[in-house]
């Protein structure tokens, strides 16, 4: 190592991923390995530097068990993902709790709240420094340097004032590296009791949905990584026989549908000569890639594509208009038809408080409606306008908003209101979808279509059939 590289202020670096958790989601088990955070570390384990990744979550630590470990680590950096803006009060008190231990150590604060909220983000003060927009090259230049001084991408205070430096150009996709994933291998990572990885083939979206800020986070841009680089990463993940399932965390998996049946012929080929498992995997989609292309959604299904969340989002055209979610109603249906001919299992979502102009009655009525189609786990939340998204500026404008308090931000509390229906009428007909849609539309249709994705051996598992029926159970007593 040069003396450049031994001189550095931070040598004992934690990447955080906190315990947050939300009511709803975790009722199907969902622990994800924190992607955002291996690629980080990825970018830092050729310095002269000491990286760890601590996932409270996958832990399920409680703060005093977070305290014990800072103590046991003594880091001199210890960064912390806010990828959602609900997680910021779990994240500050994590903040407060280093400061406790060690008040010399730096606090860095990365992910899509402190992007979009800044200023918000460092009015705590045991919050030292902000990373804005992609982390991987920001993190890098700040520990190498020492200091956020001149270090595009970075927010921080400096002699009591707020310091915004540039953004950071968003990094080349192409020879972006791979997550340290070894940083997390002792957590057990999972969904519905599947051991599974996360893999991402592309950042950004090239659509530009209202209540959305991914395109934004992606300065309007979609990228795509090389189909030889992710099946290199599928062959390293398959070193691991526990991992039976991928989760692609893209935005939009099938932006580019032509990539996507390309990328399915070389997994196909890949596990004919035993160099990839096989892996099942779980993606989010859009229905129009699915119309628009029937034919890659045959190869996906024999590529082991089994689970695909779609955002249906409403139903009126008026609603899918406003939002400019950029297809209707119609291709939703199709889209359905298609997947499930494909033996592919579809979880969906709808937003309540889209049409400002709808009554009680006509959501009721979508709900009603929504009964009627055949999708497997179907579920409603609250629109939440998230910082960074053109609803949260709209609403604002218009006096619509009626909390900041980040925390309630969870698409289950209501922090809006419409020009007909108040917070509490809206958090009535979320409860009203819980119980009228019933989690799972058609158990006995649902635990077929596993079936024949996934075999008799599936559901003979004690632990998964457990899990199962412990999930539904809570699930519809909640909704009750």
């Amino acid at each position: 190592m040069n003396s450049i590289e031994n001189s550095y202020r931070w040598k004992r670096i934690l990447l955080v991923q906190p315990n947050y958790t939300t009511m709803g989601w975790e009722f199907y088990g969902m622990k994800f390995p924190p992607i955002n955070l291996t690629y980080v570390a990825a970018y830092l384990e050729d310095l002269d530097v000491e990286v760890a990744i601590l996932d409270a979550k996958a832990e399920n630590l409680n703060h005093a068990q977070f305290k014990k470990q800072i103590q046991k680590f003594n880091p001199d950096l210890v960064g912390i993902s806010v990828f959602v803006s609900a997680s910021i009060k779990v994240c500050n008190d994590y903040a407060k709790i280093v400061k406790e231990v060690n008040p010399n150590c730096t606090v860095v604060f990365g992910g899509r709240h402190p992007t979009w909220e800044p200023d918000d983000t460092l009015r705590v003060r045991e919050v030292d420094i902000l990373v804005r927009g992609e982390g991987e090259l920001t993190f890098r230049e700040l520990i190498q340097k020492g200091t956020p001084e001149n270090v595009a991408g970075t927010s921080y205070r400096a002699n009591g004032k707020v310091i915004h430096n540039p953004e950071r150009p968003l990094l080349d996709i192409n020879s972006i590296r791979f997550p340290a994933r070894h940083l997390t291998k002792n957590c057990r990572y999972e969904m519905m009791t599947v051991q599974l990885e996360t893999v991402e083939t592309s950042r950004g979206c090239p659509y530009t949905c209202k209540f959305c800020t991914t395109h934004k986070f992606n300065n309007g841009l979609w990228r795509a990584r090389p189909i030889e680089k992710i099946i290199q990463e599928l062959k390293l993940i398959s070193q691991n026989r526990k991992i039976t399932d991928i989760f692609f965390v893209d935005d939009n998996l099938t932006a580019n549908t032509k990539r996507i049946e390309q990328l399915c012929e070389r997994i196909m080929e890949c596990k004919k000569t035993r160099e990839i498992n096989d892996f099942k995997f779980f993606a989010q989609i859009r229905v129009d890639s699915v119309v628009k292309a029937p034919q890659m959604l045959k190869k996906m299904a024999k590529a082991g594509f089994w689970v695909v969340f779609i955002g249906i989002e409403g139903v009126s055209e008026k609603k899918l208009k406003s939002i400019r979610k950029g297809f209707s109603f119609k291709k939703v249906l199709e889209a359905i038809k298609i997947l499930h001919d494909n033996n592919i299992i579809i979880i969906g979502n709808l937003i309540i408080g889209l049409d400002l102009d709808e009554t009680e009655e006509d959501i009721k009525k979508e709900i009603q409606y929504m009964k009627k189609i055949d999708i497997d786990v179907l579920s409603y939340v609250l629109l939440t306008p998230f910082p960074g998204s053109d609803t949260l500026k709209e609403f604002e404008e218009e006096g619509l908003i009626i909390t900041k308090d980040w925390s309630k931000y969870t698409v289950f509390e209501p922090i809006i209101r419409t020009h007909v229906l108040n917070p509490k009428q809206l958090r009535d007909l979320l409860y009203y979808s819980f119980r009228e849609l019933e989690y799972i539309q058609n158990l006995q249709i649902f635990g077929l279509r596993v079936y024949r994705r996934r075999g008799l051996s599936f559901f003979l598992k004690p632990s998964r059939l457990f899990f199962m029926l412990k999930a539904y159970v809570q699930m519809r007593t909640l909704f009750k």
